[in-house]
This record gives C-alpha cells, sequence and structure tokens, in this order.
C-alpha cells in the first residue's frame, strides 16, 4: 500500500533509466550482477566478492559516495528511501563492472602510468571532489582551487590516485573496444531518410468488430496468435520470482510513538503552521528537503485505502495521519489536476512521512526467525517453508534486468540476485525499507521469444483481437473494391458510417498518432506514389487504408550539416548495445557476492 508514496516520482524512474547507460567514464551497466550471498564466509571487511576478490567496504563507499555527488549535483539533494537503494545499487554494479573489464584489461597488458594517473585526476576529478564545497565557488565547481589543492604537498591524495589507477586500464580497454565500432556511409543515409523524410496522407481505419457474439478464441486461435506474433515478444532474459514478504514488526509501543508525532503535525499544520517547513524539520520521506513536494500528479485511486478521505481534501486542506505498516503518512493537496486529453486528473500533494522506529531486540528475533524459515526453504520450498509457518507467498511477473516488479519496490537487489540464480534457488533474508524478504526462482526463460505459458492472458487478448479484426474483413473488403473502381476513399467512408482523419508531417521515425497500431500500413505509405490508395493493411486495432497526399523529400544538402549528431546517435546507441553484449557475456561467467545487506544480529 502506498508504496510510490516512498518513491522520488521521476527520479527514481530516471535512476531505473540511468542504471541502462553505458558510457565510457562510468560503470553504470544494464544488467544484474547476480548474488550467491549463502556459499561465502563473510570477511569482516568486504561487502562482496568477484570471482573470489573481495571488494571491501572502504571501496564500495567510495563509489557509493560517488554516485550521492553524482545525485546531489542533479537534484540538489540527498537520495533517501527507495532513491537511495537504488543509488547503492548502481554503485555496487558499477565496481563489479569495473573489476571484470579491468581485470581483462590488466590480461591484454593495459597500465596506468603515474603521468596519467595525474593527468586523470587533474581533467576528471571524481565526482565526490567535483560536488566538495572545499572547490565550489557559488554554488559550482572551482577549477583554480581545485588545481590549488592539487599542487599543495601537504593534501594526501593516495585514495584518489589508487582510485584513478584501478580505472584507467578498465578505461583503455573500453574506448579500444568502442573504436572499433563503425558507421557507414549507407547508414548515415538511411538514418537520415527515416528521421526527415515527411509525408501527409489521407487515413482511413476499419475499426474491429465490436460483436458480443463473438465466440472465445480456440487453441488453434491462441496457437495461431502465438505464431503470428511471437516475433514482437523477443525480449532478454526474464525470471519470475516467489517471494515472502514480511513486514517489519513494531510494537504498540513502537507505532504509539510515532503516532503522536503524526497527529500532533496535523493539527500544527491545520492551525497554520507552514506545511513545507514542518515537512523539512519532520519528515522522513522523500522529497522532506522540497518540503515533502511530490513530483507527479497522483490519481485518487493510487492513495489506496486513503481514498475516499483524500477524495473529500480540497486544496489547501491537509490530510489525517494514515498508518501504513511503520510509517504515518500526512498529506496536503496542493492542486486539483482536471483530466485533459487523454490524460486523466488527479491531486499534486507534498507529503510527510513519520517512520516509527522498531526496538532492535524484536528485529533482531524477527530476522532470526526468517534467517531459520529460509533455511528450511532450501530444502523444502519456499512455498512449503512459509505455509509451515502459516505466513504467504506470492510470485511476481516475467520482468528482465532494469525493469524490476513492484513487489521488489524497496529491495530492487533482489531483482538482480534473482536474474543469475538458477530454478529452485532460495535467496538468504533481504532487508528492505520497512519489511524483509525471502526470494525462490521461481522460472527462468532465457533471451528470445517468450513461451505460450508467459504469454498467457496477453495472448487470449490478441486471439480475440484477431477473431474480432477477422469479423471485420467484410466492410474492409468492400472498401477496398469501391476504391478498386474509382470511388473517393472519403465518399467510401461515408456510405460505410465511417470518418477519414488526416496524417500531417510525419516521418518513419515519428509516425502519426492514428497509426501507432498500423507500422506496416506507415512503411508502405513512405514506398507509394502520392494519390495512391493503400490497403486493406491489418493492424492491431482493425483494417487500415491511407493515401499519400503530399511526399516531402529529405534535402540531402543539409546531410553534411546533420552528419554529425545523427553519426552521435548512431554511434551511441550501438556502443551502448555492444559493450552490453560484452560485459554481459563477463557477468555470466562471474561468481557474484553481495553482501552489502547482510545483517549481523
Amino acid at each position: 500500500m502506498l508504496r510510490f508514496l516512498r518513491s522520488g516520482g521521476k527520479r527514481t524512474k530516471l535512476i531505473w533509466w540511468l542504471l541502462t547507460i553505458i558510457t565510457i567514464f562510468t560503470f553504470v551497466i544494464l544488467f544484474g550482477t547476480g548474488v550467491d550471498q549463502t556459499s561465502h564466509m563473510r570477511r569482516p571487511d568486504a561487502a562482496g566478492s568477484v570471482n573470489g576478490h573481495d571488494i571491501s567496504h572502504a571501496e564500495y563507499q567510495a563509489a557509493l559516495e560517488d554516485q550521492r555527488a553524482n545525485y546531489r549535483r542533479q537534484y540538489g539533494s540527498d537520495p533517501t528511501d527507495r532513491d537511495a537503494r537504488m543509488v547503492e545499487l548502481q554503485a555496487w554494479r558499477g565496481l563489479v563492472a569495473q573489476y571484470l573489464v579491468g581485470r581483462l584489461a590488466r590480461s591484454e597488458g593495459m597500465k596506468a602510468y603515474d603521468q596519467e594517473v595525474a593527468w586523470s585526476l587533474k581533467t576528471s576529478p571524481p565526482p565526490m571532489l567535483a560536488t566538495n564545497a572545499a572547490f565550489q565557488t557559488n554554488g559550482t565547481f572551482d577549477v583554480n582551487k581545485y588545481e590549488a589543492a592539487l599542487r599543495n604537498p601537504a593534501n594526501n591524495w593516495a585514495a584518489f590516485e589508487d582510485m584513478a589507477r584501478r580505472q584507467l586500464p578498465t578505461r583503455k580497454l573500453e574506448q579500444r573496444l568502442l573504436a572499433s565500432i563503425k558507421l557507414s556511409e549507407p547508414e548515415l543515409q538511411d538514418e537520415f531518410r527515416y528521421r526527415f523524410e515527411r509525408l501527409n496522407a489521407t487515413v482511413l481505419q476499419v475499426p474491429a468488430s465490436t460483436d458480443p457474439n463473438v465466440p472465445a478464441p480456440t487453441a488453434a486461435d491462441l496457437q495461431r496468435a502465438y505464431d503470428t506474433n511471437k516475433g514482437r515478444f523477443v525480449s532478454g532474459l526474464r525470471v519470475q520470482l516467489e517471494l515472502l514478504i514480511a513486514p517489519r514488526k513494531y510494537s504498540d509501543e513502537d507505532l504509539r510513538a510515532a503516532k503522536q508525532t503524526a497527529e500532533g503535525l496535523v493539527v500544527r499544520a491545520r492551525q497554520g503552521e507552514d506545511f513545507a517547513q514542518l515537512a523539512r524539520d519532520y519528515s522522513e520521506g522523500a522529497g522532506a528537503d522540497r518540503g515533502g513536494v511530490i513530483d507527479r500528479t497522483l490519481q485518487v485511486a493510487e492513495f489506496g485505502t486513503m481514498a475516499d478521505h483524500m477524495g473529500t481534501v480540497q486544496p489547501g486542506g491537509i490530510s489525517d495521519a494514515f498508518q501504513d505498516n511503520g510509517r504515518f503518512l500526512i498529506f496536503k493537496v496542493l492542486a486539483k489536476v482536471p483530466a485533459g486529453a487523454g490524460t486523466p486528473g488527479g491531486l499534486k500533494v507534498a507529503q510527510i512521512v513519520i517512520k516509527a522506529h522498531p526496538n532492535e531486540n524484536a528485529v533482531r528475533e524477527q530476522y532470526a526467525s526468517l534467517t531459520k524459515l529460509r533455511a528450511r526453504a532450501s530444502r523444502i520450498g519456499l512455498g512449503k517453508a512459509a505455509a509451515e509457518a502459516g505466513l504467504g507467498t506470492l510470485k511476481t511477473r516475467f520482468y528482465e534486468q532494469g525493469t524490476p516488479p513492484d513487489e521488489l519496490f524497496a529491495a530492487p537487489e533482489v531483482a538482480d540476485w534473482g536474474i543469475r540464480e538458477k530454478v529452485g534457488k532460495v535467496s538468504p533474508v533481504f532487508e528492505g525499507l520497512d519489511e524483509f524478504l525471502i526470494a525462490e526462482v521461481a522460472a527462468r526463460h532465457e533471451a528470445g521469444p517468450a513461451s505460450k505459458d508467459e504469454l498467457a492472458e496477453p495472448l487470449r487478448q490478441l486471439a480475440e483481437m484477431d477473431l474480432r479484426i477477422e469479423r471485420a474483413r467484410p466492410r474492409a473488403d468492400s472498401i477496398a473494391a469501391a476504391v478498386a473502381h474509382g470511388a473517393p476513399l472519403e465518399q467510401v467512408a461515408r456510405v460505410l458510417g465511417l470518418a477519414t482523419s488526416q496524417a500531417t508531417n510525419m516521418t518513419r521515425s515519428q509516425p502519426a498518432p492514428q497509426l501507432a497500431g498500423a507500422p506496416e500500413l506507415v512503411g508502405a505509405l513512405f514506398a507509394a506514389a502520392p494519390g495512391k490508395v493503400v490497403g486493406p493493411v491489418r493492424g492491431f486495432g482493425g483494417w487500415y487504408f491511407g493515401r499519400v497526399e503530399q511526399r516531402g523529400v529529405a534535402d540531402t544538402t543539409t546531410l553534411e550539416k546533420s552528419k554529425g549528431q545523427l553519426s552521435s546517435d548512431l554511434l551511441t546507441r550501438r556502443q551502448q548495445s555492444f559493450f552490453n553484449s560484452f560485459v554481459n557475456s563477463l557477468l555470466a561467467k562471474a561468481k557474484v557476492q553481495d553482501m552489502r545487506y547482510e545483517t549481523v544480529r
């Protein structure tokens, strides 16, 4: 309930996106690291290991501070809650990738020389230095202050020199690999036309039948839908987990103190105290430093059990304090956003989050109990072990790396763990923001087309839509026959009670919205002569016809002006894809242990 309110909204989505971007200067990798936390003897100073090589807590903390500095530079505040866990995961992934690629670089004879280390520190200071207050002037990095500090013999730069020395061979290998990727002139010309050739067209859609008597899809219908659309369902490695989620236990006294604080803040806010200042002073949730503002519009239904109450709060009003396990949530409605064209209405709100702080002995006992359950689960399975303890489990949807299921909102590292493990493997006890989690890999499908079992419900919907589209074929055929005999497309449409629409100034890369369900028609229109009617073309929502009204040929004389940007865009995409596959192949053979969240209780 209300887990989304703990996130950074757009920030969290952006961080997930950043986790998929690989650049030459960072190691923010597109894929998971995989974890085996049960077979490794814990070392006092190890945050984890890669192929038996320890990653120390000091190394992890340095990488983590770098990522936090990046976050502060982008958002002007420290990450909290889920954002904080995502930043931690980002730092860990970077260390794992750095080690694997660095080891390969050293095996290829690549070294970091003293002059290179010095130059790297001078020209590319780590984020933790670039954002350090000592090197800031009016909130921006001051290169003169930094260079003065570098020249000062009293300063000890050994730790940063070691960091640069470890990273430079990796950068050299990455540069060598990425420099081998080239683009041909025909590829640039194709991309230029894809982006800049434009046309206007008249479009007619014959929608699928809405007949309520369309029969349910048969097994043959399902198989046909699968065979027809299998190429659309190709994806990377995907995993399904069975989860036991145990909310952290709080005593009545733990909750009483937090509840009293929350209810007191409600009174103060309703009596006129500034909500934003109260959030800055007391909130332990995301965005507290910004007055608790949540950076997106929330639909009332998203408030869960609070929905009815929130629907009655007017702009400027303060909600009651609601309990969400060990948290109490208070909202101020900043504005009611009316529904627009294609966008639902909702509320803009700010929040105050007051957390209960549990008794450490109770938490230790709960952790010990779950550790025993986990040991039992490793022998008989998580579902059976949970049932013996009177607990329930749930299964996630199939997910790929970078798209974790909602259930792992508070513990994204569990998603990484599942990506690398075999079916039947049971995880250690993970600690989330407000809960403990144990996972078992329920199913695993390698990269390629999704199976019919994975697509059960979507496949049924596709098969049913195919039947409805087929029911509409006679109308489409009658239009085609009339057009073939010279009838204007608009006239035929009116006779059948349909209406044409205009697709204006569209390109292959940005087709008209009404053609989103018919990419084949888009391609056919760009190949057709002006005035020619194309169709019927089968799409996702019915049958489509199109007539090219005007074509704008891309001005190839401007290709030279655009070549730099086109080359950069294409190379970046290709390099990211290539390097992702390259490091992914290293990870597939690696044994990675993540002990960052192992708790000695």
